[in-house]
């Protein structure tokens, strides 16, 4: 670690891992030419139906908008944010030690197409965008903004045998085509299966660390740990255990509530 040419980083057929040191920062089209993002995740990478930024504001620095028929989730990581939506908003980053409990904000694309955002003081967020798909049953009903405090949403029960603390984000709607999920994991807590499912992942851990093991056949091991996101493609085999000290949060896109077809 911290040797020129060496990374943790991995692209395999049905999953990557980006770490800190393989980040890529660049300007976006149409925001504050002060900002730049990193993309963890996008159509590039084994057909995602969506994408994954990091985003350095400093402060006084406006988001650009989404593009045409684009949705957007926004959570603080470090710093905050103001916004106008019909009220004035400001969602901020709280953190207590190494933990991080992040305000978050969804934003469906007639909003994010013309929604300003300004980052009040030096501002980091994580940034999913994914071209909005209406349900063919649903037609007429539209997703509405939806803002918050991770931690002020209720908790789930994944289901028995499972063990780890769940929350979901956004609500569980056909309207919405993705939800975006947090899962905390106590050292020694793990995935009960190898799951393998049709859905997508973006994931970026935000505390802790643990051990990921993806992919097909014996899969590979990696030792994942806060910062460190992962890609996970349809019917990549995936496993999760997490390590002492601490807690592992992470944060996870999953595309919801559409027929395959």
């Amino acid at each position: 670690e911290g040797l020129p040419g060496l990374t943790r980083s991995r692209n395999e057929a049905d999953h990557a891992v980006i770490t800190p040191e393989s980040r890529v920062w660049c300007g976006l089209p149409g925001w504050d030419p002060t900002c730049s993002g990193a993309y963890l995740a996008s159509p590039q990478m084994n057909g995602a139906l969506f994408t994954m930024c990091l985003v350095k504001m400093p402060d006084g620095a406006r988001a650009g908008p989404a593009l045409p028929g684009v949705e957007r989730f926004v959570m603080v990581v470090e710093g905050g944010i103001a916004t106008t939506l019909g009220e004035h908003i400001r969602l901020s980053a709280v953190k207590s030690g190494d933990d991080v409990h992040g305000e978050y904000l969804y934003m469906p694309p007639d909003m994010a197409s013309v929604v300003s955002i300004k980052a009040e003081g030096a501002t980091t967020i994580l940034m999913f965008e994914q071209v909005y798909r209406p349900s063919p049953y649903k037609k007429d009903e539209k997703p509405d903004r939806e803002f918050g405090f991770i931690d002020d949403k209720p908790t789930l029960d994944p289901g028995a045998p499972e063990v780890f603390t769940l929350r979901k984000l956004l609500p569980l709607e056909e309207r919405f085509d993705f939800n975006i999920h947090v899962m905390d994991f106590e050292p020694g807590q793990f995935l009960h299966c190898n799951e393998m499912h049709y859905n997508q992942h973006g994931m970026l851990m935000l505390e802790g660390r643990g051990i990921y093991r993806l992919g097909q056949g014996d899969g590979r091991w990696y030792h994942l740990r806060a910062g460190d996101a992962v890609y996970m493609a349809p019917y990549c085999p995936q496993w999760y255990a997490a390590l002492e000290p601490g807690r592992t949060r992470y944060i996870l896109y999953k595309d919801t509530y559409r027929d395959p077809l």
